[in-house]
C-alpha cells in the first residue's frame, strides 16, 4: 500500500502524529480541522476507506488550515485485511512518534444484518472491532504520554427514552454472528448501533485496567459522546424510519441538550486530544467537555471480560500484549 498525499512536513519540527479514522467528513473531519489549527507541529494521518473522498478532504483541510503536515492512508474497517495493511503502511511510513488515535469512523447499518468479507456483522465490525485490532497493532508504536480518544453515544444506555434504540449485549460471538433466521432476536439496525457504543465504553473501562498493568502505564483512554447530529445523517438511527425532520425537531424534545454539531464536538475531541488539562485522565467517559457517569452495563465485569477474549479470538490475537488484567 502507498502511503497517499503525504509529504515530508512542511514544518522542521513536527514531534506527534495523530491518527483519525473516518475523518474525510462529518465529526471526524471537524475534529482533524480544529487539531490542525491548534497543533500546526502535528502530523495528522486521515484514515479513510474512500480514497477520493480522503484526497479531497486533505485538500480542504490544507486550504482551510493553512497546515500542510496533513495526509491520508487508505483503511477500509470492514476489511482485517485491510486494517493490517494501514498499519503495514504506517509503519513503513517513518512518521513522527505517535501520540494518539481517535476511533471516530462508524455506520448506522440496515435492519436486515449485512456482513463483511470476514463474515462478520458489518455494524459491530466497522464501529468497534476494526478498531479494537487498529489500537492493539498501534499500541507499541505510541509515546508514553500518548491518547486514545473512542467515539461512543449516549445510545449506549439500556435505560434510553426510546426502546427501539436501547443496545442488546448478550455476548460478542453473537454480535458478531447474528443469526437472521432466529425468531427469537431480530435486533434492528438502530439497536445494532446502540449495542457497537456500548461496546465502545465497555472496552474503554476494560483498556484503561490492562494499560497500566502491562508497560503502558501512561497511555489514556477515554470515551466520549459527541451528542446527537442529525445533519451528519448517522446518530445511530435507521434513516428507512426517521427522516430528518424527526432527528431535528422530534427526536430532541425528548433528549434535551443531546444534540450538537461537528464543528462544535469536532473541537472538544481535538482539545481532549492536545490540551494539558486533560493529561493523565484515563477509563473516563465524556459527554462533550464534561466526565460523565457511564451507563452500569457499561462496568459489567462480565461483559468486559467476554467482549475482550471475544475480540482477541475473533482477531486471532495471542492477546500477549496486554495480558494482566488484575
Amino acid at each position: 500500500m502507498i502511503l497517499q498525499n503525504y509529504r515530508k512536513p512542511y514544518m522542521s519540527k513536527v514531534i506527534k502524529t495523530v491518527i483519525i479514522t473516518g475523518a474525510n467528513t462529518g465529526l471526524g473531519f471537524a475534529t482533524a480541522k480544529h487539531l490542525a489549527l491548534h497543533k500546526p507541529d502535528w502530523q495528522l494521518v486521515l484514515a479513510c476507506r474512500d480514497e477520493s473522498k480522503a484526497s479531497a478532504a486533505v485538500s480542504d483541510l490544507i486550504r482551510l488550515t493553512g497546515n500542510g503536515n496533513i495526509c491520508y492512508v487508505p483503511c477500509n474497517l470492514a476489511s482485517l485485511v485491510q486494517v493490517r495493511a494501514f498499519v503495514d503502511a504506517y509503519k513503513q511510513g517513518k512518521f513522527p512518534p505517535l501520540h494518539g488515535i481517535i476511533c471516530n469512523a462508524g455506520l448506522s447499518g440496515n435492519d436486515v444484518p449485512e456482513f463483511t468479507e470476514d463474515g462478520i456483522e458489518m455494524t459491530f465490525q466497522v464501529n468497534y472491532l476494526s478498531h479494537f485490532l487498529l489500537v492493539y497493532l498501534l499500541l507499541p508504536d505510541m509515546v508514553k504520554d500518548a491518547r486514545i480518544i473512542l467515539i461512543s453515544s449516549e445510545l449506549h444506555r439500556n435505560d434510553g427514552p426510546m426502546r427501539a434504540f436501547r443496545p442488546n449485549y448478550t455476548s460478542a460471538k453473537q454480535l458478531a454472528y447474528p443469526n437472521p433466521a432466529d425468531s427469537s432476536r431480530r435486533d434492528s439496525g438502530s439497536q445494532r448501533y446502540s449495542t457497537s457504543k456500548l461496546c465502545m465504553v465497555l472496552y474503554t473501562n476494560m483498556l484503561a485496567r490492562r494499560l497500566p498493568l502491562n508497560n503502558f502505564g501512561g497511555i489514556a483512554v477515554n470515551a466520549i459522546n459527541p451528542g446527537l447530529m442529525p445533519d451528519t445523517g448517522l446518530g445511530g438511527l435507521n434513516k428507512k424510519l426517521l427522516r430528518k425532520w424527526f432527528l431535528k425537531y422530534v427526536l430532541p424534545l425528548v433528549t434535551r441538550g443531546a444534540v450538537s454539531t461537528p464543528e462544535k464536538s469536532g473541537e472538544i475531541i481535538a482539545k481532549i486530544m492536545w490540551s494539558d488539562e486533560y493529561l493523565g485522565i484515563s477509563g473516563k467517559y465524556f459527554d462533550r467537555e464534561k466526565p460523565s457517569a457511564a451507563s452500569e452495563e457499561s462496568h459489567d465485569a462480565q461483559k468486559m471480560k467476554d467482549l475482550w477474549d471475544s475480540s482477541l479470538e475473533l482477531l486471532f490475537l495471542s492477546g500477549r500484549l496486554l495480558e494482566n488484567a488484575d
